[in-house]
């Protein structure tokens, strides 16, 4: 092997590893799979080059579109081809890691707005307790959709809670920061510690799984509320399946979100026409929790899913749907939603 073909080698195979560490940074994220095009491209050449310099009577031959092809032009066809096959299968990656992209700095970006109005602390602040804000339908007085600001814990009097729950219907620890955990820290029974002593709910939700190790998105399941009918009014307490996990990266929002809002009004009305008192429902931003997701989407999504049910079910005995807000950004994503929705009354009545 020439000196010449040794050095052209090592820069092929030094360039490959420099712009494979390049392209795996986040900030490219939305391209790293069609940047591995080139890195092959280098490897191969690289290998290509020794092989056939090492071995100067070696041949590759193949055939494509019905031409015989043979030495480096089989290699480049060879390589094209697998390249073309390699785009179809990861571009939807790419794509998908683009739309995180840019979801995430969507996200950012109202963060940094609503921070500017209303101050510079890490977090946004959880706004005032149980502020409700309310609009009916259109033509309809019967029923009406709004929102309802603060922690879940403060809110009275309304006979459904909806618990945003994963796939497996597994409720979060009650030390977490979730929902989840909330719900189920205050259905169960507590000592004079405050120490959960009977895990209510939890347990109750385990039973309606019946064994199985997971439900499919979208899906609810019912259960008691546990302590929650004493301290809180609450009637029932209804899991949707709305993220799903992921090993090792977490969990993220179920694509169907109006299939979610379906199926809890559809079994809260189920409950109510079997004679429960069931009138009003709270319905947090579903699978938004982690981070993964579009609050303003997500909004805008339970809304018209909601408008669109109690359209199509005008008899439903569901009177009002408060969409959760727990602090200010949620509450103001919410509130636009409710402005912008054209089925909605354009002011309270």
């Amino acid at each position: 092997m020439s000196p010449l073909h040794l050095i052209i080698t090592a820069v092929f195979t030094v360039s490959g590893v420099g712009l494979q560490i390049w392209s795996s940074s986040p900030r490219r994220s939305e391209r790293q799979y069609a940047l591995q095009l080139p890195v092959i491209l280098l490897y191969s050449l690289a290998a290509a080059l020794f092989l056939f310099s090492v071995f100067p009577d070696s041949l590759t031959e193949g055939r494509a579109l019905g031409f015989g092809l043979g030495g480096a032009a089989g290699f480049a066809a060879f390589f094209m081809l697998a390249s073309f096959a390699w785009l179809a299968r990861t571009r939807r990656h790419d794509e998908a890691a683009a739309e995180l992209k840019k979801l995430g700095r969507e996200n950012a970006a109202l963060r940094r707005q609503l921070l500017a109005e209303h101050g510079s602390e890490d977090a946004p602040p959880r706004v005032a307790p149980c502020t409700r804000y309310e609009r009916p339908l259109r033509g309809d007085q019967r029923h009406r959709v709004g929102m309802v600001t603060g922690n879940l814990a403060d809110i009275l009097g309304a006979d459904v809670w909806v618990n945003s729950e994963n796939t497996r219907m597994e409720m979060s620890r009650v030390d977490e920061p979730t929902l989840s955990a909330a719900i189920r820290y205050h259905g169960g029974r507590r000592d004079d510690a405050g120490h959960l002593v009977q895990d209510t709910i939890a347990a109750e939700l385990a039973e309606r799984m019946a064994g199985r190790s997971y439900v499919t998105a979208g899906q609810v399941l019912v259960t008691g509320p546990g302590e929650l009918r004493e301290s809180h009014q609450v009637q029932r307490i209804l899991h949707v399946a709305a993220v799903e996990g992921e090993p090792t990266s977490g969990y993220r929002q179920v694509m169907d979100l109006e299939r979610c809002v379906r199926n809890i009004l559809t079994e809260a009305d189920r409950l109510a026409a079997e004679g429960e008192a069931l009138r009003s429902v709270v319905l947090p931003l579903l699978g938004t929790g982690g981070g993964n997701s579009d609050l303003r989407k997500t909004a805008e999504r339970l809304l018209s899913s909601t408008v669109v049910y109690f359209r199509s079910h005008p008899a439903s005995r569901i009177r009002i749907v408060y969409l959760l807000a727990h602090t200010d950004v949620q509450a103001a994503v919410c509130r636009a939603a409710l402005e912008a929705e054209q089925e909605l009354t354009p002011q309270d009545r």
